[in-house]
């Protein structure tokens, strides 16, 4: 099995109010080993006739920092179809497992605006580096029927400067809208409380998280919504279902999911606050 390996250069912007690297970044880091891999391969062509993310899924295994030590991202494919393929990638920072991921792609028509199947020369190339998949521990997905008022509802404008050479916005620029909605969303319950600020003793890090592209989503002026609920409030974490949707045309752009748990400062779970688990239980799905 063949590997691709790429030195992610840590940006002191992609640090958090903890004094890591945020959990968004990670995805940044993605995308630009993607690239390089398929811009250094035979069938750079690829990338400018169109490869559309279908789907992230990233387990957070330990915190990384600011460093002049970058973040190396081995990744190989993991699943090969007719129009899509997986890449799973194993992340480091030093001798430091920082995270594990799988990232699903599908071969894209931009003009036709269609997905289309791998040509030979492509899968034989993605052959090359075909390995072992990951296993992931699944996140919790109590069916969840969305209308409107069932959660927190946050509008979110997409910026010009998020969008993708396909004029669509770029997958890494999902996942800041579902982080603002869930910091939103937990603006009024954790009031009072301690919220990773430096220095206290009670932080919230992002333990996994995953999200699945439904459609496209391109510029507009008027805002869509990021709405969240609570699917379950464990011990020391909270998980929560988020989706993207537009309400003018009633239409979903992206679901995703995020376990986010309560830590001391050196990162080991600790309870939540009863007073916190009482005031999340109206936007709890199951208690």
């Amino acid at each position: 099995m063949s590997e691709y390996v790429y030195r992610a250069r840590v940006r002191w912007g992609d640090q958090d109010s903890q004094g890591h690297v945020n959990n968004v970044a990670y995805l940044d880091y993605m995308q630009e080993a993607r690239v390089d891999w398929i811009l250094n391969g035979p069938q750079a062509h690829m990338l400018s006739e169109g490869v559309l993310v279908v789907a992230h899924h990233i387990e957070y295994v330990a915190a990384s920092s600011f460093s002049p030590e970058p973040i190396i991202i081995r990744m190989w494919v993991t699943e090969l179809g007719g129009a899509r393929f997986g890449v799973s990638y194993y992340i480091h920072q030093g001798d430091t497992l920082v995270a594990r991921a799988r990232t699903m792609l599908a071969t894209y028509d931009v003009e036709g605006r269609r997905l289309r199947r791998l040509t030979a020369e492509e899968r034989r190339w993605l052959e090359e580096y075909i390995g072992p998949d990951l296993d992931f521990r699944p996140l919790p997905r109590p069916p969840v029927r969305w209308v409107s008022g069932i959660g927190y509802e946050y509008p979110l404008r997409v910026r010009w400067s998020e969008l993708d050479p396909y004029g669509h916005v770029n997958n890494v620029s999902y996942l800041t809208y579902l982080q603002e909605a869930h910091i939103a969303m937990m603006e009024e319950p954790r009031r009072g409380l301690p919220w990773g600020a430096a220095g206290t003793d009670r932080t919230w890090v992002v333990a996994a998280q995953d999200i699945t592209y439904k459609v496209p989503m391109e510029y507009q002026i008027e805002p869509f919504l990021c709405e969240v609920v609570v699917l379950r409030v464990g011990s020391s974490s909270i998980t929560f279902e988020m989706r993207i949707h537009d309400p003018h045309v009633d239409l979903t752009y992206a679901v995703g999911h995020q376990v986010l748990v309560h830590a001391d400062r050196h990162g080991i779970p600790v309870p939540i606050p009863g007073v916190l688990r009482e005031r999340l239980r109206p936007l709890t799905l199951t208690r």
